[in-house]
Order: C-alpha cells, then sequence, then structure tokens
C-alpha cells in the first residue's frame, strides 16, 4: 500500500466533547464513570480517559466536516470494542464503522467511505470498559501517488544539552529522548498531489499533530509534526518537485 499522511481536518483541537450514555442509536448526556474525556483531543499520547465503561459514550462536536479514517492511540493493548458514529439528528446517530478488532498498542488505523459534512460524532464502548487510551484523529487520508524518488533521509536531534566547567569538564543534561526528523524528496509530482498536499498544509501548518504511515493502515505508523513550510518548485508544466520535513513527537 502506499505511504499515507492521516490528519485531523475537522478541528479536532477546537471541539467540545460531552460524555453520557447510549442505547440503541440515541444519546443521553448525563453523570457517568468517564473522567478525563478532553485527553483523547489534546495533542498529547501522555494521558488516557479513565472510566469509559459498556454502553458509555463519548460526544464530539465539530465544525462542519467530513472524515474517512479513525485512528486511535493506545498505551497497551485493548479487548474491549469501540464503535464510531456520526450524528443524524440531535443526538441521534448512526453507526460508521465497527471497530471490533482487538487494539494493539501504540495507533491503530481504520478507514472507510467519506462521511460527508458532519458536525457531531460519538465513540461509543459497545463490549467493555475500555483502558489506555490516550489519543484520536478523524479526518483526511491523503495517500501518495508515487514514492519519494528522490529517497527519504533520516536524522536525530538530541535532547541533551553538553556544558563544560571551568576546569574544562563537559556534562551532558538530558532534557527528552533523541528527536527523529524525515525529510521526504520528491522529484516530479502532479498538481493534483500538490493541492492536495497544499490543503493539508493550510489545515495543519505546524500546529496540529498527525499521522505519517509508511504503509498505508498496516504502518508503522508515526507521530509527526511539520518541521517547516513545504517547498514546492514547478519543474515541466503541472509537475512540481518538493520536500517534505516531518518531525517526530514523543508525547
Amino acid at each position: 500500500m502506499a505511504k499515507t499522511f492521516y490528519y485531523d481536518s475537522i478541528g479536532l483541537i477546537d471541539s467540545t466533547l460531552d460524555d453520557g450514555t447510549f442505547s440503541s442509536t440515541s444519546f443521553s448526556s448525563g453523570s457517568n464513570n468517564i473522567t478525563g474525556e478532553n485527553n483523547i483531543v489534546d495533542h498529547s499520547i501522555s494521558n488516557a480517559v479513565t472510566g469509559f465503561g459498556r454502553d458509555e459514550s463519548i460526544k464530539i462536536s465539530t465544525s462542519l466536516g467530513s472524515c474517512d479514517f479513525i485512528a486511535l492511540y493506545f498505551t497497551s493493548a485493548e479487548t474491549s470494542n469501540l464503535s464510531f458514529n456520526h450524528g443524524v439528528a440531535s443526538n441521534i446517530f448512526t453507526q460508521i464503522i465497527e471497530l471490533s478488532t482487538d487494539f494493539t498498542a501504540g495507533w491503530n488505523v481504520f478507514t472507510f467511505s467519506d462521511t460527508g459534512n458532519k458536525t457531531d460524532w460519538y465513540l461509543n464502548s459497545t463490549s467493555g470498559t475500555i483502558d489506555g487510551l490516550t489519543e484520536i484523529i478523524f479526518g483526511t487520508t491523503l495517500a501518495f501517488e508515487i514514492n519519494p524518488d528522490l529517497g527519504i533521509s533520516e536524522s536525530e536531534k538530541f535532547g541533551t544539552d553538553v556544558n563544560t566547567s571551568i576546569g574544562g569538564v563537559q556534562y551532558g543534561v538530558k532534557r527528552h529522548e533523541p528527536i527523529k526528523t524525515t525529510t521526504l524528496t520528491f522529484s516530479s509530482i502532479s498538481s493534483t498531489f500538490k493541492s492536495s498536499l497544499q490543503a493539508m498544509q493550510d489545515e495543519i501548518q505546524d500546529y496540529k499533530k498527525f499521522i505519517y504511515s509508511e504503509d498505508g493502515t498496516t504502518g508503522p505508523f508515526h507521530y509527526v509534526r511539520l518541521g517547516k513550510p513545504i517547498d514546492f518548485k514547478e519543474v515541466s508544466v503541472n509537475r512540481f518537485s518538493c520536500t517534505i520535513n516531518l518531525v517526530e513527537q514523543l508525547s
């Protein structure tokens, strides 16, 4: 499968969340055991939602938009099931996809047909308590039309400050783990792919984190930001070269 970007195109970080229960296709807001539901859209894979039990639901209200994938990050393997749904009326939903496979630690990505423009989305626990869910992303899938033909380069930025004492002794202070930077370079892409990359860049800039997959829905998956604006250059009529800089995110 093609290398792919999965990114939030409907403003998840600015969304409004509500928790409650569901029965059949109806959501009821109210007091229950779910806590920390905002953790799943806070641009961090560090903190998990807790108390997300069977027949409970998290409602996510966004700006008007469509999606064709959902990605979920778990800190450990999970065997309870979830379903992802979109609203059709006030607190009434219909199912997009049943996420009935066992979840693995890390990113789990599922694709489906484009939903069309919606504003309300529901993540429902259908078989048991969900543990270790720290982040979700849904929005637009951007599959590469070709692989980077001028290559993929990788480098690491060490998270260590090296200081020198008055006596000339060097010592290091480790602030964080090394951060990997990946550079994808294309010699000739179509105007269509260029437009898709520009649309993604306009949406995420260097603000929103997103997922880079080395092989479609099978991964490996990398949680990244754009390191700098994508550099496009016209090399022939309606053909462009470009360089994409990705910075791995530690949390």
